[in-house]
């Protein structure tokens, strides 16, 4: 496969406090991506960077062969990268299908990703029901639905999801996992930040392990979760 995101010698720091040095992985099209690594290591700084909020310090990101280091947030909306967040951050006083509307208007008629129907993206969604809720009076499961929603709606070739499982049931989790599933099938390269390991081996093709700034470990998650340094640094010296 080839490659859809490469990080190449990323670096970043925040005043004198050095979050990350020498980063560099390769997510191919189509697959699952995980990311996890101790508090503080940096994962999220990493998708802030990829999505234009930050400007790494050193190194380049390449997306679908471009150089995208440093592009604005709506710039690389319109080449096809969505994101999910953590803190979930759709427009709260609009509803589920405003929403869907906003995003595919704004950088949907742009990128040359997978399309879905925005019918077809209610329907993948679950939110047939509440297209005409103000997103602020919906439950946070449903929140997180709006935001992916809003992600498929820009045509993306590549979608960020940062600690879906954050605030969700077991059951919802498992919705999430089969969301990711399918999108993939589609077409569409998923990374995904994510601190349950279990999620991790269940999901991802491949896994990438941060710790004290500095990627100590890359490969298959049953490899990954068997190799010493991941064992001490992020399972705390035991294994799965």
């Amino acid at each position: 496969m080839a490659g859809m995101l490469e990080l190449h010698d990323l670096s970043k720091h925040f005043g004198g406090n050095q979050v990350f040095d020498g980063i560099n992985f390769e997510v191919k099209k189509g697959e699952v991506y995980g990311v996890i690594g101790t508090n503080g290591s940096g994962k999220t700084t990493i998708f802030n960077i990829i999505c234009g909020i930050y400007k790494p310090d050193g190194g380049t990101v390449i997306f679908d062969g471009e150089d995208i280091t440093g592009m604005s947030p709506w710039q690389l909306g319109r080449k096809g990268i969505g994101r999910c967040f953590q803190l979930v951050k759709p427009f709260q006083s609009l509803t589920p299908l405003e929403n869907i509307r906003v995003a595919r208007a704004s950088a949907g008629k742009y990128s040359d990703g997978v399309h879905m129907d925005i019918d077809e993206i209610i329907e993948f969604a679950n939110l047939r029901d509440k297209l005409n809720v103000p997103t602020s009076e919906l439950s946070l499961p449903d929140k997180k639905n709006v935001e992916i929603a809003r992600a498929l709606a820009c045509n993306p070739k590549m979608v960020l999801f940062d600690e879906v499982s954050c605030g969700l049931s077991g059951q919802e989790i498992g919705q999430r996992m089969e969301m990711m599933r399918e999108l993939a099938n589609r077409g569409i390269t998923i990374v995904v930040i994510e601190h349950i390991m279990t999620f991790i081996k269940e999901i991802c093709d491949r896994v990438a392990v941060l710790h004290a700034g500095s990627l100590i470990a890359e490969g298959k998650p049953e490899d990954v979760a068997k190799d010493p340094k991941v064992i001490n640094a992020y399972l705390g010296g035991r294994t799965l």
